[in-house]
């Protein structure tokens, strides 16, 4: 193996594209930018990381409903063996691949050959699609060592097909974990448009939208189409049909919230009412929404005596929802702490969701201390 190289031997230009390999126009349909949707990774030579199964997926598109995590590194690159390589492998070991998707690009170094890139990544643990691009971005914006500032670094999109997070799990782990660990718990949603369907006047209400307010982005959108109202022309037609869009998106994401929590209410379901109570009340924190879902609460937990089993389940849900996205597979500060949090609710008798919690607590304490 080759000797792990520093950010200063990368500046000074060591990566070269294979040998033989053309260099690509940069695909530039849009840079990914958190707050949007997520472009294509763009025309490259897929390679299958890991043993058996499948080649893994990178069409973006195809890939909605799961969370994604495009990860650039190298195997020579000092940040991404120690940091980026390990985090990212305990996020595959530790979520299931119906729920989060890797996708790996890298660059090549001196003569480096696809099978050799190949093995190293092998060696790495690593599994899932892998593309080899050189450090300028030549054929994907997702791995751009000028722009990125470092090989080791991470696109986090969400299942609906927006970015939620971008940066260097070197210096940012725990905002690059807690990114993840929040993607996957979103609050379902409609998935997002290809990323060239919304232009730039709708931009900061689809921010919110991907980051999950709801509220604030229908708001914006609404201010947007009020605003454009008695435009005319072809900007402001587009501004307006995609305000629409958008609000038909939150209408989408909506209606399937409050149709599942009137039926799960009426059937006397605390399980099911209590996990989309809770989604309802974190997308629509006020507003007609949230007045309903007390309404529903009110009759659910008392009048049909089902109190008892909702803080059952809510206690589950909530538990659940702060798992770190590397536990059980990485011992870590959060995940010790989490750990205890988890031993705690496994002494109580007759508690939702104990078969897991004792599962991942076995796993966990067979996990080396991450040092």
């Amino acid at each position: 193996m080759k000797p792990l190289l520093s950010l200063a031997a990368v500046a000074l230009g060591l990566f070269a594209p294979l040998a033989g390999a053309q260099k690509k126009t940069k695909t530039d349909p849009g840079l990914p930018e958190v707050g949007r949707i997520a472009p294509p990774i763009g025309e490259l030579g897929w390679m299958q990381l890991g043993e058996g199964g499948a080649r893994g997926e990178t069409n973006l598109m195809q890939l909605r409903g799961k969370v994604v995590i495009v990860a650039d590194y190298g195997y020579y690159c000092d940040s991404c063996v120690r940091v980026g390589v390990p985090t990212l492998n305990a996020m595959r070991a530790s979520n299931d691949s119906k729920d989060l998707a890797l996708i790996h690009l890298t660059a090549a170094v001196g003569e480096d050959t696809n099978e050799s890139i190949l093995a190293e990544g092998k060696k790495l643990g690593l599994v899932g699609p892998l593309a080899v691009t050189d450090v300028e971005g030549q054929g994907t914006p997702y791995l751009d060592m000028g722009r990125n500032g470092n090989l080791t670094f991470a696109t986090v999109i969400g299942r609906h097909g927006g970015i939620v997070w971008r940066g260097d799990p070197s210096r940012k782990r725990e905002d690059y974990v807690a990114a993840v660990g929040a993607a996957l718990h979103a609050v379902p949603c409609a998935p997002l448009p290809a990323h060239d369907a919304l232009g730039e006047a709708i931009a900061p209400a689809l921010n919110d939208y991907v980051l999950g307010d709801f509220q604030k982005a229908e708001a914006a959108a609404q201010a947007l189409l009020n605003k454009l109202a008695k435009k005319a022309g072809a900007e402001a037609d587009k501004g307006k049909a995609d305000a629409q869009a958008l609000l038909d998106l939150i209408e989408a994401t909506r209606r399937p919230l409050m149709d599942e929590l009137e039926r799960s209410g009426g059937e006397k379901h605390a399980e099911r009412f209590q996990r989309v109570l809770l989604d309802v009340r974190r997308a629509f924190p006020k507003g007609a929404e949230n007045n309903r879902a007390g309404e529903l609460e009110m009759v659910v937990t008392i009048q049909n005596d089902q109190g008892p089993n909702c803080r059952k389940w809510g206690e589950w849900y909530a538990l659940a929802a702060a798992r770190p996205a590397t536990f059980p597979a990485e011992k870590d500060a959060a995940g010790s702490k989490y750990a205890r949090e988890l031993s705690k609710y496994v002494k109580q008798a007759d508690v939702p969701g104990l078969e897991r919690a004792q599962s991942w607590l076995e796993q966990f304490s067979k996990t080396v201390e991450r040092k």
